[in-house]
């Protein structure tokens, strides 16, 4: 009876070479084996399968009935084997129309989204993209569960599943609507307390990191009008007074398409980093290496792919 449970890969293959070549030290050159590993191992699967495999007559190795009846399936296996198990199947763009979701806020959706899209129209027009809310509580357990593919957030997270790269560095922008009276004035601390402001977030309080600072300096802003979203603080900006302090990169991508004016925030706010988190058991995966290549070659204006 054959002992298939002690039978090794790698000693299969050196069989098909034997097989093959008919000759162990030809055999063994080719699996990078020494005379004695060949010797060795033969006889081990000798064991194994209860069989001879290969008698030596004169000068030459002949396959026994039992090895020649298995020599055609033993290369057909090992084939298969290595064709669909340890090749990874090639992921081509062009053709692919796999599905990928992204958790990100508004904000970012406004900068990253319609050139990342234009882009991928051109290099992989069949993929699709699907954009979550961002859970800023839960950002490695929506990538955990498979919810999302990757998350893009100013969120920092050490967790041990997650892997993540520095799509850009950001600091922040005003702007007010054209002819606003405070473009007119010195454009200091106190003229800029002076007016309303809008602050976008969805925390429960009206404060935001600018009143943080302007505590600090002994002054205060009058937040008039909170959005939970972004991309409807433009709307407000050119039809009121009030200002609106933002990210550098959004206050660009809405700037020529609003009647607004940006102006540099005159107090001093820390910059921030975004990022782009994915989980660690799609680190080699192509695709998503693929895309998570496009995504930062789109967010860094980058003419090449990064690596990782």
């Amino acid at each position: 009876m054959s002992n298939i449970s002690d039978i090794e890969l790698n000693q299969l293959r050196l069989l098909q070479l034997i097989f093959e070549t008919k000759n162990l030290t030809r055999a063994g050159e080719r699996a990078g084996l020494t005379q004695s590993a060949v010797s060795h191992t033969l006889k081990k699967l000798r064991h194994s399968f209860n069989d001879s495999l290969v008698i030596r007559q004169g000068n030459k190795l002949v396959l026994t009935p039992r090895a020649e009846s298995m020599q055609t399936r033993l290369n057909r296996w090992l084939n298969d084997f290595e064709r669909n198990i340890l090749i990874q199947e090639e992921f081509e763009p062009l053709y692919s129309s796999r599905t990928f979701y992204i958790a990100t806020s508004d904000l970012v959706e406004q900068v990253i989204a319609a050139p990342l899209i234009k882009h991928l129209s051109k290099v992989a027009p069949n993929i699709h993209l699907i954009f979550n809310k961002l859970d800023k509580h839960s950002l490695a357990s929506q990538i955990e569960s498979g919810e999302v593919d990757f998350s893009i957030s100013v969120v920092e997270s050490s967790h041990p599943s997650l892997m993540v790269t520095t799509l850009y560095r950001d600091d922040f922008l005003s702007a007010t609507r054209n002819g606003h009276p405070f473009l007119g004035t010195k454009r200091d601390a106190q003229s800029f307390c002076r007016y309303p402001h809008i602050l976008a977030g969805t925390g429960k309080d009206n404060r935001g990191m600018v009143d943080d600072v302007l505590e600090k300096m002994g002054l205060s802003r009058d937040v008039q009008f909170k959005v939970a979203n972004f991309s409807s603080a433009p709307h407000i900006l050119e039809s009121s007074d009030a200002i609106l302090t933002a990210p550098r990169k959004f206050m660009e991508v809405i700037a020529d398409k609003f009647n607004i004016t940006a102006f540099k925030t005159p107090v001093n706010l820390t910059s921030f980093s975004m990022k782009l988190y994915w989980h660690v058991k799609n680190k080699d995966d192509q695709s998503n290496r693929w895309l998570r290549e496009q995504i930062v070659q789109i967010a860094r204006g980058e003419d090449h792919m990064p690596e990782f």
